[in-house]
């Protein structure tokens, strides 16, 4: 039997992730595989609304925990998702795990914060690309199904059909050329570092003929609990604007997947924003 089609979204409970979760199982026909540091809590947050949303498939949702600062249950959340869906299964996966602890100048530094911010938003992408990446198909498998359709495509037009997609939310402040104002030294070294992963992945994916692409993806400012001093937080009431890129976190969710539906080869290794517009390094 052939291996599954999966899209793993590390950091699903919450926000931007667990709509991403909810959009793959409702528009795709992919084996959705959640990672959270709590797979129950998360799996009630993704299926809260499956009673009157029949497009949500919750056979098709598979919760797992993950310590993103463990690298043991990394690997073991790669290894049960090799298990399950075959050793080349891997259509996407989605890096959303972050932490902002905002400073304003050095005085407000503190080793703990940085050290947080490293492990969560830069650190445990690498890890998660590290034990995921060996299950990235080897070569375009809607073709090579002798049970599929020759132009099945399971993810319904939202991955690019003949590759795999690595992606990892980033932010504009992790850009050094766009840095224009200072200040959050922790979050924007971080992100950048995060940037530098994605664009190091890239080049080792094209060395190693992996049909895959990486890319670094800036969602705006959302509505979750990461931007609450901005946005309110969830439920908050305060206006958006939208033409700055504020966004509720299903919009948020939707504007990536349209950005990556779109995506091709040469785009690998690359910094985009909501609206697929390439962002400086």
């Amino acid at each position: 039997m052939a291996p599954a089609h999966v899209a793993v979204i590390q950091g699903s409970g919450t926000g931007i992730g667990l709509h991403i979760t909810r959009q793959y199982l409702s528009r795709t026909n992919l084996q959705v595989v959640a990672l959270s540091r709590d797979a129950k809590r998360a799996k009630e947050a993704i299926l809260a609304n499956a009673a009157s949303d029949k497009s949500l498939d919750p056979q098709r949702l598979h919760v797992l925990d993950i310590d993103i600062k463990n690298e043991a249950t990394i690997q073991k959340a790669a290894e049960t998702v090799q298990s399950r869906f075959g050793e080349r299964s891997l259509r996407a996966l989605w890096n959303i795990s972050g932490i902002l602890k905002a400073e304003k100048n050095l005085g407000q530094v503190e080793f703990q914060n940085v050290l947080d911010m490293f492990q969560i938003n830069s650190i445990g992408h690498l890890l998660a690309f590290k034990h995921f990446v060996p299950l990235v198909p080897k070569a375009t498998r809607a073709t090579n199904d002798s049970e599929a359709s020759r132009d099945a495509d399971p993810a319904n037009g939202l991955l690019p059909k003949d590759l795999s997609v690595l992606a990892s939310l980033s932010a504009r402040v992790g850009s050094i050329e766009d840095n224009g104002k200072g200040g959050w030294y922790s979050y924007r070294s971080s992100k950048a570092s995060l940037n530098q992963i994605i664009r190091t992945l890239s080049h080792e994916l094209n060395l190693r003929n992996i049909p895959a692409l990486s890319i670094a993806l800036h969602p705006g400012t959302v509505r979750t609990q990461l931007s609450k001093d901005f946005t309110g937080g969830p439920g908050s009431d305060k206006p958006l604007d939208r033409s700055k890129g504020q966004f509720e976190p299903l919009e948020a969710a939707e504007n990536l997947i349209e950005v990556v539906s779109k995506l091709t080869k040469e785009d690998s290794g690359g910094f985009r924003d909501w609206k697929g517009e390439k962002i400086p390094w």
